[in-house]
C-alpha cells in the first residue's frame, strides 16, 4: 500500500513519461563543450545529500580540473528525471542507484554505471553513517519487525531504500505489503516524523541528525545490512555517450575514485563543502556522515542483490545480465 504527499503525483507521472519517451541515448560528442582552458564541460545531475561531499570537494580542490573536466552540477531530487535526462542527452552523467539502472535497462534504456558516489557499502560502527531506518517519537517501534501496519517514509516507492527496508522487515516476520509507504524528500522526513505524519522513515545523512534531534530513534541500517560490500549509489551515463566520449568517461571515473580517497583523508574539509552546496548550516554539515574509507570502485554484486529483491518484493518479472550494467573501466580491479 502506498500514498504520496500532495503535489508529488503529477511530478512522478511526468518523470515516468519522460523515461518512456526517451529516444535511447545522448546525442554524442557535441554534448560536451570545450572550455577556453582546454577542459571539457560536462553536466552532472545529482540528488544532493551528504554522500556527494567527495564530489563537491573534488570539484572545489581541482581534482576534476586536473583530469580535464569542468563539472556543471545540476541538483535534481527526482531520480526518474535524472535517468530520463541522461538517456536523452540533457545530462552527460547523473546519479542513480542499482535499482534505477536495472529498471532502465529492463525497459530498453541503456544506462551504465561509470563510478560510485561514496564507494561500496561497509559495516560501520557509527550508526549515522550512510542511511538509516528511524522510528518516530512515541511510536513504540524498536525494530523493523514492528513495521507491520505502520506508515514508512521513503524517497521512492520501489527505491533501493524501500527494498532494503522491506527485506529487513520480511526477515523479522513482517509482510512488506502491510507497510504503508509515504513518498517524501529526505529533507521533509524529520518534520514528518516529529509531527506523526509517518511512523518511521528511511532517511539519508545529513538529515538523520535532524530527525534524531527531533526525537526519532535509529533502529536499523538498511543499505549496510542488505548490501554489505556492494556498490549501490552510482553515477551513470548512457551507452551512447560512452561510445562517443570514452576519454571523458574515463576521466570522470578516475577523478571520482581520487575524490573519494581525498575526501576520506580530508573529512572536515569535505563536510564544509555541504554548507554552500546543500544550503545547510555549518552545524548540520559538521554532523553529516557518508561512507568513508571504503572501496571506491563499482562491483556487480549490488545489481544482483537488487534484482532478486525487485523480483521478490516488487513483482518485477524482467531480468537483465547484471554484468552488462557497468562500464568496464569503473569495475573494481578484481572484477575487470
Amino acid at each position: 500500500m502506498a500514498r504520496t504527499l500532495p503535489g508529488t503525483v503529477a511530478a512522478l507521472v511526468a518523470a515516468a513519461a519522460l523515461v518512456a519517451g526517451c529516444s535511447g541515448g545522448s546525442t554524442g560528442a557535441d554534448d560536451s563543450a570545450a572550455g577556453t582552458d582546454g577542459s571539457t564541460t560536462v553536466t552532472l545531475a545529482v540528488n544532493p545529500s551528504a554522500q556527494t561531499a567527495p564530489l563537491f570537494l573534488g570539484i572545489q580542490d581541482g581534482i576534476f580540473a586536473r583530469h580535464g573536466l569542468d563539472i556543471e552540477v545540476v541538483p535534481q531530487t527526482d531520480v526518474a528525471a535524472i535517468i530520463s535526462g541522461v538517456a536523452s542527452g540533457q545530462y552527460d552523467f547523473g546519479f542513480a542507484t542499482v535499482v534505477h539502472v536495472i529498471n532502465s535497462n529492463i525497459n530498453g534504456i541503456p544506462i551504465r554505471a561509470v563510478a560510485t558516489v561514496e564507494g561500496q557499502q561497509k559495516a560501520a560502527e557509527d550508526p549515522e553513517e550512510g542511511n538509516a531506518l528511524v522510528a518516530g517519537p512515541g511510536t513504540g517501534i524498536s525494530s523493523a519487525g514492528d513495521l507491520g501496519g505502520k506508515t514508512l517514509g521513503v524517497i521512492g516507492l520501489s527505491s533501493l531504500n524501500t527494498l532494503a527496508a522491506w527485506d529487513m522487515a520480511a526477515k523479522q516476520g513482517v509482510d512488506p505489503a502491510s507497510i504503508e509507504l509515504v513518498q517524501l524528500p529526505f529533507g521533509q522526513m524529520a518534520a514528518a516524523l516529529a509531527a506523526g505524519d509517518v511512523d518511521a522513515a528511511v532517511i539519508q545523512a545529513p538529515f538523520i541528525a535532524d530527525a534524531v534531534e527531533r526525537g526519532a530513534t535509529i533502529i536499523g541500517k538498511p543499505n549496510v545490512e542488505t548490501f554489505p560490500d556492494m556498490a549501490v549509489g552510482l553515477f551513470t551515463s548512457s551507452q551512447n555517450y560512452i561510445d562517443s566520449n570514452e576519454a571523458q568517461v574515463q576521466a570522470f571515473s578516475t577523478a571520482m575514485v581520487e575524490a573519494q580517497e581525498y575526501a576520506t583523508a580530508n573529512i572536515d574539509k569535505a563536510k564544509l563543502t555541504l554548507v554552500d552546496n546543500l544550503g545547510i548550516t555549518p552545524e548540520a554539515a559538521e554532523a553529516a556522515k557518508w561512507n568513508t574509507d571504503s572501496n571506491p570502485h563499482v562491483n556487480v554484486e549490488g545489481f544482483a542483490t537488487a534484482q532478486e529483491l525487485l523480483k521478490k518484493y516488487a513483482g518485477e518479472t524482467g531480468e537483465v545480465d547484471v554484468t552488462t550494467l557497468v562500464w568496464p573501466g569503473a569495475l573494481a580491479p578484481e572484477q575487470e
